[in-house]
């Protein structure tokens, strides 16, 4: 029952290396892979601080905050904090190098968060933490790369306008707890769905980038 929450994002995330990342780079990505999971402990420690602050209000529309709090906005945001203090943003890199590196980091970060929300959730499982939230991780894990190199890239309103759009995307998936509550799961998973397919077609774009081939005449 709580296979998929356990190795659904690691396994996930080897598939992709195996597609994706070029062979050259597979050391540069297990390095950055086990920074990511020394990231996570604070990234927990954090976000049970919030999760903690912001009370769960079971029936109502409100849980959505609390799910928030406690997971999808931490999870988003505080690797990305993280990578900076093991990586420079911005470094002089082959095209799509440092959106793989970025996205190991953040899969190293948060493929631990599924052993540690079964611990949270042995006994009472959900459908939405067991099945839908390591679809929500991937999601995250694939979408943030792109969203922290255009926030770095920005300046003044726009730069504003793209932290308020993480901001809304991570609490709109933070609706699928609700909607399970309210017995609208079919909603929920239309969400993720979508979410799903908007982050792949952000990601794999940038993630396929390779260096030119020289021509030699």
């Amino acid at each position: 029952m709580y296979l998929f929450l356990l190795f659904g994002l690691p396994l996930g995330f080897l598939l992709l290396v195996l597609d994706q990342y070029p062979r050259s780079e597979f050391a540069q990505t297990r390095g950055a892979f086990a920074k990511g999971v020394a990231a996570f402990i604070p990234t927990w420690l954090i976000a049970r601080i919030l999760g903690s602050i912001v009370p769960a209000r079971y029936g109502s529309f409100l849980i959505c905050f609390h799910e928030w709090a406690d997971r999808l906005l931490p999870y988003a945001v505080l690797p990305a904090l993280a990578y900076l203090v093991f990586f420079k943003l911005g470094d002089r890199l082959p095209p799509g190098t440092e959106a793989r590196r970025l996205t190991a980091f953040y899969a190293g970060a948060l493929s631990p968060v599924g052993v540690c929300e079964t611990a949270r959730a042995w006994g009472s499982p959900s459908p939405y933490t067991l099945f839908l939230l390591p679809f929500i991780l991937a999601a995250i894990c694939l979408a943030m790369p792109k969203a922290m190199t255009r926030i770095n890239q920005s300046y003044g309103f726009a730069l504003a306008m793209r932290i308020v759009g993480v901001a809304a995307v991570t609490l709109l998936a933070s609706l699928c707890p609700y909607f399970f509550l309210a017995r609208l799961w079919p909603l929920s998973i239309l969400l993720i769905a979508v979410l799903g397919l908007w982050t792949g077609f952000l990601a794999y774009e940038e993630l396929r980038r390779r260096a030119a081939i020289p021509f030699d005449e």
